[in-house]
């Protein structure tokens, strides 16, 4: 009986512990999404190309050393901002350590702005590797292309354009910078970066512990019951 209640006790203590991890708190201050910059993890220290990324690896920040491969660069519609403004993405590939990397330019909600820089971006010859901080974001279900505008970020359909005779490494999430990065783009604002952010599998986990607690207890006090049921038969005889 002693044993039941340690457990019940044992899993409260985990299902509180993975509660606590349930909801991740969002970086508002500026100055402490630098320090999360400054002090995160390498890209290839979180996932590599070619292989399906970790639970927990969506969100993460993480720096890349990368080199912008010219020409390939997309506009995508659709996009959100924070404050509910709709607009349009550019992003573009990249290789880092010689894989394709999707990242993101800027926001606009002007369709003829965010094709203008596409083109401007499309046309630099970019031959130098820099130096880039954001957080790893999940691809999107394939939607139709509308003439030169992509309606989701999905990055199977970006690695069949950059490469559609034969496939190439890439990695499994892209980049979101929210910086922007070309002259007439905006900074990106997301709502999953400005507030807090479930985390389902951990939220699942303290679910599981609390059903182990509640069943260990029972089982408690079924082997409680039972034993006042032999003593009061025994005494009865």
């Amino acid at each position: 009986m002693l044993i039941a209640l340690a457990i019940a006790a044992i899993c409260a203590l985990l299902a509180q512990w993975q509660a606590s991890r349930s909801v991740e708190a969002p970086l508002h201050d500026a100055s402490a999404n630098k320090v999360a910059a400054a002090h995160a993890p390498l890209l290839g220290q979180i996932m590599r190309a070619g292989h399906a990324p970790a639970n927990d690896a969506v969100g993460t920040m993480v720096r890349a050393n990368l080199l912008y491969q010219t020409g390939q660069v997309w506009v995508v519609a659709n996009r959100v901002q924070s404050d509910g403004t709709q607009g349009y993405w550019v992003v573009a590939n990249s290789h880092c350590d010689g894989k394709n990397l999707l990242v993101t330019l800027g926001f606009t909600d002007s369709r003829s702005k965010a094709l203008a820089a596409r083109d401007e971006f499309a046309s630099q010859q970019h031959r130098k590797f820099i130096d880039l901080a954001g957080r790893l974001a999940p691809s999107e279900a394939p939607m139709e292309l509308t003439g030169s505008v992509l309606q989701s970020l999905s990055l199977g359909q970006l690695v069949n354009l950059i490469s559609p005779d034969q496939p190439t490494g890439a990695y499994p999430l892209f980049l979101l910078v929210t910086k922007h990065q070309v002259s007439g783009l905006e900074d990106i604002t997301v709502v999953t970066l400005n507030q807090s952010q479930i985390n389902w599998l951990s939220a699942f986990y303290a679910i599981e512990w609390t059903l182990f607690c509640g069943f260990s207890v029972f089982l408690w006090w079924r082997l409680v019951r039972d034993a006042q049921i032999r003593e009061t038969e025994e005494a009865a005889l």
